[in-house]
């Protein structure tokens, strides 16, 4: 179970469409960033290592150091090993992690048409370009620029005060109540109940209790898709995402240890992750959607392995399956809350900052920021692994 408070924040114009898909252990999001679930998520990233042996993809491999490759070279421990020798790097327990030249342009394959009967899905090329292309394309809980350099919230969730804010949650829970059960594409989109286990008939809050760590939502606008958003899988429930080339992401959760549900699908590992809702308005768990082409998926806070204490971060490259990340890792808030900030911004070829600020007082975030305030959660605290983006 994993406690969540999120206030996301956008700093600029945005193109495209994404969504946020959060999944928690307890009051806000759970499950796992990419667990397995009924109908559409991103399933396939997790059949998938995080640090590649293709040295245009690893980012320790072949590639001039960085202050994250100095700190890999401390030492680094190969852990969660499966049956199969599949598991993760990890190097050292850090306080921030700064991804620069992160922007690319490039293509990946839209779906155009879906067919609930036959299964029959048709793709074509999409070009994407622009600051942090591809991951330009929206995302969660927002503060817009408002005067003087201010930014000022869109959007919030507060699981206390079940304040829910420009805010909508949905799950891939199609049949049960909206959306589109089964068939050859799985569960659509729906409206999802309080506690993340089923589909609901309509708008809910996600409520003020801990959440199973196999519960799953995503966190979109509450603004109904239109034309922008893309194509849509007939009959599911789709809202927009939260636009912003730039934006900056408030959370505040807890992630406690579930020993209880080692074994299950999903179960102690929870996570929080960025995904273009291209991939979920189509079919996030089935090939029918953009994802393996590569249209944007970055995993901020994940556990990989059932009660692994060590949170990593990964962007989802497509290329058939390629990822990078840092082997650098957060740690697990297991005893209480912290809250997380993540930035992103154009600096340096496209920028995302990754930053644990401390335990939460259990305040709720401002209702605006200023233009110092969004610098200072960018600014480096504590150990602070920096990473060059690869070569893709």
């Amino acid at each position: 179970m994993f406690w969540l408070l999120v206030s996301l924040i956008s700093l600029g114009a945005f193109n495209g469409v994404t969504s946020v898909a959060i999944s928690r252990s307890s009051s806000f999001v759970s499950g796992s960033g990419f667990t397995s679930f009924n109908g559409n998520s991103t399933i396939v990233a997790r059949m998938m290592s995080p640090y590649d042996t293709d040295p245009d993809f690893n980012p320790h491999l072949n590639v001039p150091d960085t202050t994250s490759d100095e700190l890999c070279n401390r030492g680094k421990t190969f852990e969660d090993v499966d049956a199969n020798g599949h598991g993760n790097w990890y190097c050292q327990k850090v306080d921030q992690i700064i991804y620069t030249k992160v922007t690319r342009p490039g293509t990946y394959q839209e779906v155009t048409f879906m067919d609930n009967q036959s299964g029959e899905c048709r793709k074509s090329p999409r070009e994407f370009k622009g600051d942090l292309a591809p991951y330009n394309e929206p995302q969660f809980s927002v503060y817009t620029p408002g005067g003087g350099g201010s930014y000022n919230r869109i959007g919030e969730y507060h699981a206390a005060s079940q304040t829910r804010n420009g805010v909508m949650f949905l799950g891939n829970r199609g049949g049960a109540g909206s959306g589109v059960a089964g068939g050859p594409f799985g569960a659509s989109l729906s409206y999802v109940s309080s506690d993340g286990l089923s589909g609901a008939s309509g708008p809910q809050t996600i409520h003020d209790a801990q959440l199973v760590s196999h519960a799953e939502f995503i966190a979109t606008t509450d603004q109904p898709c239109d034309g922008p958003c893309g194509y849509r899988r007939p009959g599911a429930v789709a809202y927009k995402g939260f636009p912003g080339s730039a934006r900056v992401f408030l959370f505040e959760f807890s992630m406690p240890d579930e020993p209880q549900h080692n074994g299950e699908a999903g179960g102690n590992e929870p996570a929080i992750w960025l995904l273009n809702s291209r991939i979920p308005n189509t079919a996030q768990y089935h090939e029918c959607n953009c994802w393996k082409s590569g249209c944007g998926e970055l995993d901020i806070f994940d556990i990989l392995h059932q009660g692994q204490a060590k949170a990593l971060s990964t962007f989802q490259l497509g290329d058939g399956g390629k990822s990078a990340g840092d082997a650098n890792w957060l740690q697990r808030p297991t005893g209480g809350p912290i809250k997380l900030a993540v930035v992103m911004d154009a600096t340096k070829g496209g920028t995302v900052s990754i930053k644990n600020m401390g335990a939460s007082n259990g305040e709720r975030f401002v209702g605006s920021l200023s233009a110092s305030q969004v610098e200072g959660l960018k600014a480096k605290s504590g150990l602070v692994s920096e990473f060059v983006y690869p070569n893709h």
